[in-house]
């Protein structure tokens, strides 16, 4: 199996929107297409909400998904999301709880791990961000933001 490292930084803030950068468009589809071309892949990721003006919120939650086409298995909060294509099997060890749905993809607020690295398409501004080092690699961040300050 491919394994790449991604490390998905995302700040959701309500500020004043500006055209899509060029080079980070690029980059996203460079990134998304690689992606695409592997039979499965492995990602361990960082999502960070701040919202400090309207409601005083800054959170960072880290995970890791493995995909395979529409296929998935999401650890994120303590919670293991498995789909076979057909059925969505929950695991919450907490609560000790398995739940067992019917595939809810065309739920179109949902962002399926398999769409992931392609959902900036449609709703998000996204500009070029800090590059930075990370472990001897050079990382390129992209930030996302809403157009909708309501989703």
């Amino acid at each position: 199996m491919k394994r790449l490292l991604i490390l998905a930084f995302i700040t959701l803030g309500f500020t004043a929107f500006a055209q899509n950068d060029a080079k980070a468009e690029a980059l996203l589809t460079e990134v998304s297409n690689k992606i695409k071309s592997y039979k499965n892949i492995s990602i361990d990721f960082k999502y960070e909400l701040n919202n400090v003006n309207e409601e005083n919120m800054s959170q960072e939650t880290r995970g890791d998904v493995v995909i395979e086409g529409e296929k998935y298995k999401l650890n994120i909060l303590g919670i293991t999301r498995i789909f076979d294509g057909k059925t969505l099997y929950t695991i919450s060890p907490e609560d000790e709880e398995v739940t067992i749905s019917s595939d809810n993809s065309d739920d179109e607020s949902t962002i399926s791990p398999s769409d992931m690295l392609s959902f900036y398409e449609d709703g998000y501004t996204y500009k070029m961000d800090i590059v930075q080092n990370v472990k001897g690699r050079k990382i390129q961040y992209v930030k996302l933001s809403p157009m909708d300050t309501n989703s």
